[in-house]
């Protein structure tokens, strides 16, 4: 318990992209061992329709029902959860460093700079010379 406690005190204190990966490793885990079981018992394709809803997990096409429904369930709350908690951590770290007097111009400037984009690979804007950056 006491390692949750650090843990949860000081993730704060790492950069954007580790803290992305730290909080998001266990759940990618766990969604790619339901998906290489589901490739492995239902066949690639038909995880991919389950998973995307386009083929019921009680189709005929679906060889195991019960890993049917597990995938199903999957891609109906486990991926837009996961597309929420990224949004959520990016808009947290914007408004953490716009709270701190930081704008959001700026707060994006960082987070290009952490994860590595340099400036001169944005198009140039209005009244920019083109060409610029290339």
């Amino acid at each position: 318990m006491q390692f949750l406690i650090r843990y949860w005190s000081g993730r704060r204190t790492y950069p954007f992209p580790v803290l992305m990966l730290i909080d998001f490793l266990p759940m990618l885990f766990l969604l790619a061992v339901i998906l290489l079981l589901g490739a492995w018992l239902l066949g690639g394709r038909i995880t991919y329709d389950v998973l995307l809803s386009n083929t019921p997990p009680y189709d005929q096409d679906v060889r195991n029902p019960e890993m049917g429904w597990v995938v199903w369930i999957t891609g109906w709350l486990v991926v837009p959860a996961f597309i929420g908690a990224l949004a959520g951590e990016a808009v947290g770290y914007v408004m953490e460093r716009r709270m701190t007097g930081i704008t959001v111009r700026q707060a994006a400037e960082a987070i290009k700079e952490e994860l590595g984009i340099a400036a001169s690979q944005q198009p140039p804007g209005p009244g920019g010379t083109p060409g610029a950056g290339q």
